[in-house]
């Protein structure tokens, strides 16, 4: 495997980048974002290279225009340099993109991670297991396209791992579900047969529930600082910016900070929820909204017992954030 097919680089890319590729550029995949531009790995002299590159104002208000902006993870052509930064002459197509609105009241959107196939979710067993954020976490994916596994983190200090995970099959029956231990190693070997050659991966999850510390197991060395955990389990906050870190054997995984809100953007609510999709098929209207329509089947199956009615209550507060946050967008674009 070549060091940039390791990165993820496949035959779709190398038809986008030709006639790139016949200017002189080089092809690069995006690590790590700072304030004043980015760390670029790319093949030089045979082997990986990391490189500084830089956004140059042009192409950065040619993105903005189009709504668009860089993200670790994208694969962009590269100017070549003798010396300092190597200038970013384009942005390549991207496959995905795992998207959140940023916390707060503003609509902001914010590119987690691109070009992914897919994403850990890492929830540990204790205070931070949430259903409800793991439908949110779902239906991004689902709008990315991209392929979910769920990580239960810190799976040696619960007492009740049956339930957590009934729990989860409550919401995904089909969602892969590793119990992790990062103190015994138990399910290491299980994560790390999920990861194909070449793919790329993101982890993303709460603050304090062993990202950085199931990262460095997955590298194999401790490449990234860890926080103290207490007696209880609860991790410190240590990540502070995503990266993207090559594995052995190929792929990459991206580490992300951790997260104290999930919102989404721009997201049709109804593919996290397969199960009300597909009882949807039997309302009397199309467009139901299963609030108040008569002979609404997913209202039925509530009260039959079908559906949890906390599962309906989500779908329907989700959807109400995306109407909020289309309000926002309308608003914002109103303005300018």
């Amino acid at each position: 495997m070549t060091a940039l097919a390791a990165l993820g680089w496949t035959p779709v890319l190398a038809q986008a980048f030709r006639d790139l590729g016949a200017s002189g550029l080089i092809p690069a995949r995006l690590a790590v974002e700072h304030r004043r531009g980015y760390d670029a790995l790319c093949e030089m002299k045979g082997g990986l290279r990391s490189v500084a590159a830089v956004l140059p104002g042009r192409l950065r208000r040619d993105l903005a225009a189009q709504g668009e902006s860089l993200a670790v993870g994208d694969w962009v052509a590269l100017r070549p340099a003798d010396k300092g930064l190597h200038p970013i002459a384009a942005l390549l197509p991207r496959r995905s993109a795992f998207v959140r609105k940023t916390a707060g009241d503003r609509a902001v959107r914010q590119i987690v991670a691109a070009n992914l196939d897919k994403i850990f979710i890492a929830m540990a067993v204790s205070e931070d297991f949430n259903p409800r954020r793991l439908e949110r976490y779902l239906t991004a994916c689902a709008n990315a396209d991209v392929a979910p596994i769920l990580l239960l983190t810190k799976a040696d200090l619960a007492d009740d791992l049956d339930v957590r995970l009934t729990a989860v099959r409550a919401v995904a029956p089909e969602l892969p579900c590793v119990p992790l231990s990062l103190i015994s190693g138990a399910g290491i070997a299980e994560v790390r047969a999920l990861i194909g050659p070449g793919e790329s991966l993101a982890l993303v999850g709460s603050s304090g529930v062993g990202k950085s510390s199931l990262a460095n197991a997955l590298l194999g060395e401790a490449k990234l600082s860890v926080g103290a955990t207490s007696d209880q389990g609860k991790g410190r906050h240590t990540t502070t910016r995503r990266e993207l870190l090559p594995l052995p054997g190929g792929g990459v995984l991206i580490d992300t900070p951790g997260m104290r809100e999930f919102h989404l953007w721009e997201a049709e609510v109804s593919e996290g929820f397969p199960d009300i999709e597909a009882l949807a098929t039997d309302c009397r209207f199309r467009d139901c909204r299963h609030q108040s329509e008569p002979e609404c089947a997913v209202r039925a199956a509530v009260t039959l017992g079908a559906l949890d009615p906390a599962r309906l209550a989500a779908f329907h507060k989700l959807r109400e954030e995306q109407d909020q946050a289309e309000k926002l967008r309308r608003e914002r674009g109103s303005k300018s």
